[in-house]
């Protein structure tokens, strides 16, 4: 017990140190608040540190100031919100809680040894109508491991509600013993896709001063430090002023001049009108995958294709027609119907093979192809990593993998939380007309956003095709758009517009330029084209 006991007095003196140390400047007044004690933006979310404004309240409703403690007896030396035996933190920011709102918390024991009975940390959500205990985290008794417990949880439950959290330590000990404490270092509340970020602002200060401190400490280093010497002795330099950038308001920036002299064809659904605009548009277009096509044709050698998930075959067979007979096509597909409907649709004088396979079960086959491609299937596909390392065995040395027009936005085919948040500030003013669903046949007053996943596989892994892609691949041209004008103008309200009327061209024309305005200013496309070429790791034989 004796090296017990000295882990436990270095964690008793840590923690008084620590309180020291960050409660010395002078205590916050404790009122409800609305907004973050920082330059953050409120709508982000919200990450616990010592910025936030805290109140510990014990069981007889006793106030007290926060303390930030180090975990001593963790691997991680994090700092955390110390939390006594039956006290509870409550935190005095409104929280306003949205679909996809997600609870990040991260937790440990203060000391390396509770009581046998344990301890539970217990999160409870209050709004004006009513309280909820969202969880109960339990941690075992006795010796402590030395590694944080963390949990991720959807919290959406509570859309449409705002409110303040708070965080209870309960001890279930019958002489609760000082040591039936809780350090908490993460608790961070906001939407899926800005998770991380907010994650990362935890105790921003702190990291920032030990950054500084730590870099202005290793750059005086002799590894360094002997070259910088050198340097500003040849150079003769001396110390100058430094300068900070002044930040100019947004509404200053140059708006893109957008093209609109595009007129619908007799051919055009809303759908396919809306994507000319788009692309008419952006900067940087797609790659033309036909006149890559083209000119490895011109070469001599006939241009081998394999076309991955190829269902009908429609666009191939639209290729394969403008190619001629100097591409041979292989389709693959689990699906036999399909193929002979593909089969088709291909002039007889074109090379085909067809390959009936489930292409989460493919295997290297000593086959080789000139091209690979998937034309917006692979968001459809369980074993990414099976088929892209199929891909990369089955490409001659100079090879290459194409990827048309897939669907690599959120899992389940639904939007980005904020791309969902533009799209349906403009949805939900249109006249109701706009809004019916082909489907349902409702009038719809937001954009469905459900997880399309989850009664097949739509897509099922569309947010890791992308990282799965680059182990195998290197980027040649890569081409991402269409945040979120695609579901304004699929099928479900495609039959809603006229397109010989005017008023609904210009209605269509006002959806692109929102999207493209929210594209130019840092949106997530997810739509990808992409041209890639194997990476060299290793000698394809030894795979």
């Amino acid at each position: 017990m004796t090296g017990l006991k000295k882990l436990y007095s270095s964690y008793l003196r840590g923690k008084s140190l620590i309180k020291q140390s960050f409660n010395s400047a002078p205590p916050p007044k404790i009122t409800r608040i609305t907004q973050l004690q920082s330059s953050y933006d409120a709508n982000d979310g919200y990450c616990l540190d010592q910025r936030s404004v805290i109140q510990i309240v014990d069981v007889e409703g006793n106030t007290s100031e926060p303390s930030w403690v180090y975990a001593v007896h963790c691997i991680d030396k994090r700092i955390g919100l110390g939390l006594d035996s039956n006290r509870s933190a409550h935190i005095q920011q409104l929280l306003s809680i949205k679909m996809d709102t997600h609870l990040f918390i991260r937790y440990a024991a203060m000391a390396p040894c509770i009581s046998n009975e344990g301890v539970e940390c217990e999160i409870v959500f209050s709004s004006e109508s009513n309280t909820v205990v969202i969880a109960r985290l339990p941690l075992s008794g006795g010796m402590q491991t030395a590694v944080w417990h963390s949990v991720q949880m959807d919290i959406s439950h509570l859309a449409g509600h705002s409110g303040y959290f708070q965080l209870r330590c309960i001890s279930y000990a019958e002489d609760v013993p000082a040591s039936d404490s809780l350090l908490i270092a993460d608790f961070c509340i906001a939407s899926e896709d800005q998770l991380s970020r907010i994650k990362s602002r935890t105790f921003y200060d702190l990291r920032s001063a030990n950054e500084i401190a730590h870099f202005s400490s290793t750059y005086r280093h002799s590894s360094y430090a002997k070259m910088q010497d050198a340097q500003s002795k040849s150079a003769g330099g001396t110390e100058r002023s430094i300068r900070r950038l002044m930040p100019l308001p947004e509404s200053t920036y140059q708006k893109h001049k957008y093209i609109f002299d595009v007129s619908p064809t007799s051919n055009d659904s809303v759908f396919t009108y809306s994507a000319r605009l788009l692309e008419k548009n952006l900067l940087v277009g797609k790659p033309d995958f036909v006149q890559l096509l083209v000119e490895r044709a011109r070469l001599g050698k006939p241009v081998k294709v394999l076309s991955l998930c190829a269902g009908a075959a429609r666009i191939e067979a639209a290729y394969a027609a403008h190619l001629g007979a100097n591409v041979e096509w292989s389709l693959i597909d689990i699906n036999s119907d399909l193929l002979r409907l593909a089969s088709s649709q291909f002039p007889p004088d074109i090379k085909l093979d067809l390959i009936e396979a489930n292409i989460n079960d493919v295997q290297y086959s000593g086959e080789k192809w000139d091209i690979i491609m998937c034309i917006s299937a692979l968001h459809h596909v369980i074993e990414l990593e099976k088929v892209m390392k199929f891909c990369y065995l089955s490409l001659n040395a100079d090879g290459e993998f194409w990827s048309l027009g897939e669907s690599i936005g959120r899992n389940g085919n639904r939007l980005w939380p904020e791309a969902r948040d533009r799209a349906n500030a403009i949805f939900k003013n249109l006249p109701e007309k706009y809004r019916i669903n082909s489907h349902s046949l409702q009038v719809d007053e937001l954009l469905p956003d459900n997880d399309y996943s989850v009664g097949c596989f739509e897509g099922i892994r569309s947010e890791d095709i992308e990282p799965i892609i680059d182990v195998w691949f290197q980027q040649v041209d890569v081409f991402r758009a269409n945040c979120f004008l695609w579901r304004l103008v699929n099928l479900a309200y495609n039959d809603n517009y006229n397109l010989n009327d005017e008023c609904d061209i210009n209605l269509v024309k006002s959806f692109v330029e929102a999207e493209l305005d929210y594209y130019y200013q840092g949106g997530r496309g997810t739509e990808l084209f992409g041209v890639y070429k194997p990476r060299q790791l290793l000698n394809k034989t030894q795979i």
